[in-house]
């Protein structure tokens, strides 16, 4: 096969009119393509840094030796994968992801005071929900989908001048009931001609 720079995808993100990350209720119903994603009714949390989103997958393998001790095989004993980025924005849907959805309280602005938000940290349980991950290239686009997925470590908060305050987390994510944790769906923008009409 020859090789093609349309198969060359840059991951930026999707944010048009929404943040590239999005997230949902958790779901064991997985789209056929990209086309099939529906983003309408999900929650938006805004602006990632620079550094953008890290898939980050682990195999665990078990050796089989012969009578000899040499390697004759090995078995696949765990997977692991990990997606992890830093919020850029202290929108109420970034602090939900890192601090948790009953953690975060949010008073609407009136004529006193802008909107409000309180948020807390502790041994609190982070919810399961589903993560959409959006990124667009020119046409090229790619949505990465986990339909269940926590934040299990979160990341140190800075509070400096010179940049801004920041929310980093690692998402764990599980297997869904095809036993997939990841999945990537990509569209290279290229349209087939249309087929001739006939005589």
């Amino acid at each position: 096969m020859a090789v093609n720079s349309k198969n060359v995808f840059v991951g930026a993100p999707d944010q048009a009119t929404t943040g590239a990350i999005l997230t949902g209720p958790e779901t064991d119903t997985i789209p056929q393509t990209i086309d099939d994603f529906s983003f309408t009714g999900l929650n938006d949390s805004g602006y990632v840094n620079e550094d953008g989103v890290t898939i980050t997958p682990s195999d665990s393998t078990s050796s089989i030796k012969d009578w000899a001790g040499a390697e004759i095989r090995r078995i696949l004993t765990e997977f692991t994968g990990e997606i992890s980025w830093t919020h850029l924005e202290l929108s109420a849907e970034a602090a939900r992801n890192y601090f948790g959805e009953e953690q975060v309280q949010v008073t609407a602005a009136t004529e006193l005071h802008g909107t409000q938000m309180r948020g807390s940290l502790g041994k609190n349980y982070l919810p399961n929900k589903a993560w959409y991950f959006k990124v667009k290239d020119g046409d090229r686009r790619v949505v990465v989908f986990v339909p269940h997925g926590q934040v299990v470590s979160r990341g140190d908060i800075p509070l400096v001048q010179s940049g801004p305050i920041t929310l980093p987390v690692t998402l764990a994510t599980y297997p869904d009931a095809h036993g997939q944790n990841i999945y990537l769906y990509t569209d290279d923008g290229i349209f087939s001609a249309p087929a001739p009409e006939g005589p």
